[in-house]
């Protein structure tokens, strides 16, 4: 089995992997956090515009979300996994529109598999994504969500992926990494020990931390605090949810 890469979304070459995408500051940490907090599932909205037409449709979901990192008009959340990490939703689901990570999810919601992967649950999606990927006789990608709109590499989507491949190869010693794989991974190991001030030295860390979002960046670069794996899921009535992989 090959394990790949992919530091910008338009370098996606096999749309037939089972996929994992990262998007470290802010969405796949979001989405894990509100997860781990019990919110059944999150409608991933691709774009703000999309997020309005489906809260209409659905208004018992929680309207979280993001533009230039916060919150926009008549959203109830924006997109803070510190903040999502205390919050008691009461059970009600969410819809999350995000620049980057929501926007992703929608453009391969055709793949086999999709999970979210984070510095958060990196150890737990490693494990689940080298499963799907045998029970589906795929090969594996990791894909960074990148910024912005996906057209220059981040730094801190680049870590987070190095890290996925890092636990992934550790878990499996006959995979395949490509070479992009192996750079993530070698860039993971050299700042393993000091993610947080990688997090933060990173282009939208630094702006992040400049707009009042310094405990998001802290938060992000958790390493393995978390079981959650979410797992695209496509309803029958055509929504596209994501949900705690199943034990």
């Amino acid at each position: 089995m090959r394990i790949d890469v992919a530091l910008l979304p338009s370098l996606i070459r096999d749309t037939d992997s089972v996929f994992v995408v990262v998007d470290i500051l802010r969405a796949s940490s979001s989405i894990v956090a509100l997860l781990q907090r019990g919110v059944p599932a999150i409608v991933p909205a691709a774009s703000v515009e999309q997020a309005r037409g489906l809260r209409q449709r659905l208004p018992d979901h929680l309207l979280c979300g993001e533009v230039n990192g916060l919150p926009p008009p008549g959203f109830d959340y924006g997109n803070s996994p510190a903040e999502f990490a205390a919050l008691d939703a009461g059970g009600r689901p969410a819809i999350l529109a995000t620049s980057n990570g929501t926007r992703v999810l929608n453009q391969l919601s055709e793949a086999p598999a999709v999970l979210v992967g984070a510095l958060l649950n990196r150890e737990a999606v490693a494990r689940a994504v080298l499963a799907l990927a045998r029970e589906h006789s795929r090969n594996a990608m990791v894909v960074c969500a990148a910024s912005p709109g996906g057209r220059a590499i981040a730094l801190e989507d680049a870590l987070g992926a190095g890290a996925i491949i890092e636990a992934a190869l550790r878990l499996d010693d006959s995979l395949q990494p490509t070479d992009a794989a192996r750079f993530a991974r070698d860039a993971f190991l050299a700042r393993r020990d000091d993610l947080a001030q990688a997090l933060a030295s990173a282009r939208h860390g630094a702006e992040l931390i400049e707009a009042g979002f310094e405990t998001d960046v802290e938060y992000c670069a958790q390493l393995d605090v978390s079981s959650i794996v979410p797992v695209l899921h496509r309803d029958a009535d055509g929504l596209l949810t994501l949900r705690p992989l199943s034990p």
